[in-house]
């Protein structure tokens, strides 16, 4: 076996303290991780954490994003809003288990909260959560968490992550769609758990709500009845003293699927289909424009087959003929005739 000289074997053990090697799911005080480094690498080979650029931008980006998929999947994005200009990033974790994103000049984009931590680690896990926690923590073990990127969902919901309430803090998880598919910025959309009522999934555009998933029977949303656990998927909804929240798993493992939000406020619960490399979409809401919440005002009924597709029920007329004849029905009908309550 040819054996390296004293030289050469300085320069390999140097390569090696200065960054995270090929493969390294971790990082530690003394090795951050440098925009152009091989990036971090879940210990079951499911998920890559590192530096990217959207389609059609040079802005950076720290992701996680599937490893085994060809067609390059970002689940996660830390500094969504701020990005860094150039290849000079890196992602650091501090003395006090702080995540930090630094740009050029080491100008800070972006941070975790901090903890009071000793020894803190940031780990990629296989499911393809980003934990900081104590190095002698238990990587099984979610109460080891200090922090945990699937409490900061932004478009994509993954298996095992939970959509909705902490009740014992006030917290609360939502998914957010990109501003664009350049641009992971938060958009438009937004989809989470209102309390109100009997708790359900609502999807805001902006303030204003758009469309809810109807209360949960046990098996799924009434409002989706195409939601269905089929034989790989596990649905579960939680209400209790501690939390409201939506989460779903997998049971046949070979199987990989999402829930993501896209820029256009649509829901989907995506499958990969290896095969033929795509992304297959299962079921998505709202299924059209009717399926919106009141896309025609009161009293009207709305209907996709036909143009316009805001119509009165017999009895009824437009309240404001103008805007109906722009195929603007969000006043509504009125009957042509007032109701004499008194006869």
């Amino acid at each position: 076996m040819r054996r390296l000289s004293g030289a050469a074997f300085l320069l390999y053990l140097l390569i090696a303290l200065l960054g995270p090697s090929n493969g390294a799911d971790t990082l530690t005080l003394d090795h951050p991780l440098a925009d152009g480094e091989e990036p971090l690498i879940s210990e079951g080979g499911s998920f890559t954490l590192g530096f990217f650029s959207p389609t059609g931008s040079d802005s950076r980006y720290i992701g996680i994003w599937y490893k085994k998929i060809s067609v390059r999947t970002v689940v996660w994005v830390a500094n969504r809003q701020r990005p860094v200009t150039g290849n000079h990033g890196s992602l650091s974790v501090a003395a006090n288990g702080t995540l930090v994103i630094t740009g050029e000049n080491s100008t800070v984009v972006w941070s975790s909260p901090s903890f009071a931590l000793s020894n803190p680690v940031a780990q990629l896990l296989d499911d393809g959560n980003f934990v900081v926690r104590e190095a002698d923590g238990n990587p099984s073990d979610p109460n080891s968490f200090a922090w945990q990127s699937f409490d900061y969902p932004t478009d994509t919901l993954l298996p095992g992550m939970k959509l909705g309430w902490n009740l014992t803090t006030g917290f609360n998880r939502t998914l957010t769609s990109w501003a664009s598919a350049s641009d992971p910025a938060p958009g438009e959309y937004t989809f989470g758990i209102d309390l109100r009522g009997d708790p359900q999934i609502f999807e805001w555009s902006g303030t204003r709500k758009v469309w809810r998933a109807g209360p949960w029977n046990g098996l799924r949303f009434t409002g989706v009845p195409q939601m269905t656990s089929y034989n790989m998927l596990s649905l579960q909804f939680f209400v209790d003293a501690t939390q409201v929240v939506y989460v779903f798993y997998m049971i046949d493992p070979s199987f990989v699927s999402r829930l993501v939000v896209n820029q256009s406020g649509t829901l989907q619960r995506l499958v990969w289909v290896n095969d033929s490399k795509f992304w297959n979409a299962f079921w998505y809401a709202p299924m059209d424009a009717c399926d919106t919440i009141f896309p025609c005002g009161p009293n009207a009924v709305c209907d996709t087959s036909r143009s316009p597709q805001c119509g009165c029920p017999q009895g009824f007329q437009p309240k404001n003929p103008t805007n109906w004849g722009f195929r603007d029905g969000s006043d509504g009908c009125v009957r042509k005739t007032e109701v004499d309550c008194r006869n």
